[in-house]
């Protein structure tokens, strides 16, 4: 609701700043950008979750757009469970290995320049891979009673076309909303083994192909110029 709120309000804030007063135009050309996304709460995250986005004009018309997405997680835990009456305790030791990686470059075109407020367009391919690894050995006593071990790779390329509304609130900083489209074609691999005593016993390995078209949800940011 804050969001909708923030779009319904943004065009009429750039009506009245424009009536007010002239204000004198923004020179792309050789400037760079670090780009900032508005949360619900109204808070700076990262754009689109990348962990950096960023854009470069070579002219007033023209400009290139990168942001790249890496993350990686490793988790090692244990537990055990006893029971004394019995006389069995049995040991789980889990690993669990993440890592994620994308690549979004695209052209930018300035297509309307109207005093603070500009338009513009753009597109550019995408390449992402995930890998996800986990691992399971359970133990009694002494004993290796039994182990699991899956992974999941996920490759994926596709396009990307957006539209983009600035509004300069000064020569170095802009309030924008963005919307576009998305084309992915995405492979997927998964195996899963289970092992008794390093034998494996069973295994099972599912290949699936992922094509979609989907547009992307309007999203408001901030960008810094330098």
């Amino acid at each position: 609701m804050k969001k909708l709120i923030f779009v319904l309000i943004l065009p009429l804030t750039l009506i009245f700043a424009q009536t007010k007063d002239e204000e004198k135009i923004i020179d792309l050309a050789g400037k760079f950008a670090l780009m900032f996304q508005i949360d619900q709460n109204f808070d700076l995250n990262s754009f689109d979750g990348m962990s950096f986005a960023g854009k470069y004009f070579f002219s007033d018309d023209w400009g290139v757009r990168f942001a790249f997405r890496t993350s990686y997680n490793e988790i090692d835990q244990s537990a055990s469970h006893s029971n004394f009456e019995l006389d069995q305790n049995t040991n789980l030791i889990q690993d669990h290995d993440y890592v994620s990686y994308k690549v979004t470059p695209s052209i930018l075109y300035h297509l309307l320049n109207h005093n603070s407020m500009h338009f513009f367009i753009g597109g550019g391919p995408f390449i992402s891979y995930t890998n996800d690894e986990q691992a399971e050995v359970r133990y009694t006593k002494a004993t290796e009673e039994g182990r699991r071990n899956n992974w999941a790779k996920y490759y994926a390329i596709g396009f990307a076309f957006y539209t983009n509304v600035e509004w300069f609130v000064s020569q170095d900083i802009s309030l924008s909303a963005e919307y576009g489209f998305e084309y992915s074609y995405a492979e997927i691999e998964i195996w899963e083994g289970n092992y008794v005593d390093d034998d494996l016993i069973s295994e099972i390995n599912r290949d699936s192909i992922n094509k979609s078209f989907r547009s992307l949800p309007v999203s408001l940011g901030v960008s810094i110029y330098f």
